[in-house]
């Protein structure tokens, strides 16, 4: 049955690293009520695993694309040569870092602080995390 709780969420979160997430498809997935309380939890942390890894995917695509500018001959208007490619690449790593910094800290608040290490917080946390991932997930896909 934990099986088949974690494979009714992998569809949307498992989908090709280009196609939108939709979070609250993905966290509905787990969140069937004829589910024990503890299966819900293993699902939704098996959901945030799945986008935690496409993210990934996604964080490597782009920094493929912004390493493919360095290669471009220079163009008025548009980004092109070593230098526009190591600029961009500071930027979105000194950028990734920071929303990583936030995801750490504010789920873990949500289980630390704000619910106490309750029966739910686990859920809640894994929850924030969905969201939060497929917010940045359908920021930054090309």
């Amino acid at each position: 049955m934990l099986a088949l709780a974690a494979a009714s969420a992998a569809p949307a979160a498992a989908a090709p690293a280009d196609k939108p997430v939709s979070a609250a498809a993905t966290i509905r997935a787990c969140a069937g009520k004829a589910q024990p309380e503890y299966r819900k939890g293993a699902c939704l942390d098996e959901a945030a695993k799945a986008l935690r890894e496409r993210l990934g995917t996604l964080v490597e695509r782009k920094l493929a694309a912004i390493a493919a500018v360095a290669t471009r001959p220079a163009s008025p208007g548009s980004l092109a040569g070593r230098d526009d490619a190591e600029n961009w690449r500071k930027a979105f790593l000194a950028a990734q870092g920071a929303w990583e910094e936030y995801f750490r800290r504010h789920c873990d608040s949500l289980y630390d602080f704000d619910y106490h290490g309750g029966s739910a917080a686990g859920q809640l946390a894994s929850s924030c995390k969905i969201r939060l991932l497929a917010a940045r997930i359908d920021e930054i896909r090309e």
